[in-house]
């Protein structure tokens, strides 16, 4: 999708947005021309700088509030006696009969989580969802707060890449041979912002999130600076 976006020349009206900074699942909105215009920025879709420059679009034209109508936030409180995970709350949202397209971020504290996903989604979420795992629990829709402080653990990453291509860079990142790098790429075992990419050659920028199965989760940081011996520092983060 982003690359016909970017041939039909509208990638500087796409902003990606999951209810706070920093989301991991977001939306695709296209604003209006004359507002992106203010804003444009060559970074990764998905890059904290481009997120930052259309948030302060928006706000400078005091249309911060057009984001909630795209996404809504759902606050599901537990009994405070069972503690759940990820999975558990994942899995009875899903067993309600949703389509993870239209649910976001779930953020845990303990016997309770924040549910960011479509409006629709959340009023139904809102009006049916009685029970996680063995706890009862209450849902309610609470306002967006695009400051959300999210607590994940990352491990740092600094290797060296001839250059950001994908292939390159898996096999940095996850220590294994070029070969066995591109062969998961054409497998189709890597996405790239959460969509499968079987190019070898597809290069990455600052702000990628890259998925690779059975090696993890990265988000690059830095793929440009060179070395002394004409290599590229790649420097990442990988999900604990």
């Amino acid at each position: 999708m982003f690359e016909a976006v970017r041939r039909e020349g509208s990638s500087h009206r796409l902003f990606l947005w999951g209810g706070y900074k920093g989301a991991e699942r977001r939306k695709a909105i296209f604003l209006p021309t004359w507002l992106c215009s203010e804003a444009v920025s060559e970074a990764s879709l998905y890059s904290c700088e481009r997120e930052e420059d259309y948030l302060k679009c928006l706000s400078d034209f005091g249309m911060l509030s057009v984001l909630g109508e795209h996404i809504s936030a759902v606050r599901i409180s537990g009994s405070g006696y069972t503690e759940l995970s990820h999975r558990d709350w994942l899995g009875s949202l899903m067993g309600l009969g949703l389509r993870r397209s239209v649910i976001g971020d779930i953020v845990t504290e303990g016997s309770s989580c924040t549910v960011f996903c479509e409006g629709t989604a959340a009023s139904y979420i809102t009006e049916t969802l009685r029970k996680v795992g063995r706890d009862t629990v209450k849902p309610s829709l609470v306002e967006t707060d695009i400051e959300l402080s999210v607590n994940r653990r990352f491990e740092d990453v600094v290797t060296t890449v001839q250059t950001p291509r994908l292939d390159g860079v898996v096999r940095a990142l996850c220590n294994i041979s070029r070969d066995e790098a591109a062969g998961l790429v054409e497998r189709g075992d890597c996405e790239i912002n959460y969509f499968c990419e079987k190019e070898t050659d597809k290069r990455l920028l600052a702000g990628d999130i890259l998925t690779v199965r059975g090696f993890g989760k990265f988000i690059i940081e830095s793929a440009e600076d060179m070395t002394r011996r004409g290599r590229i520092r790649l420097i990442a983060k990988k999900y604990k």
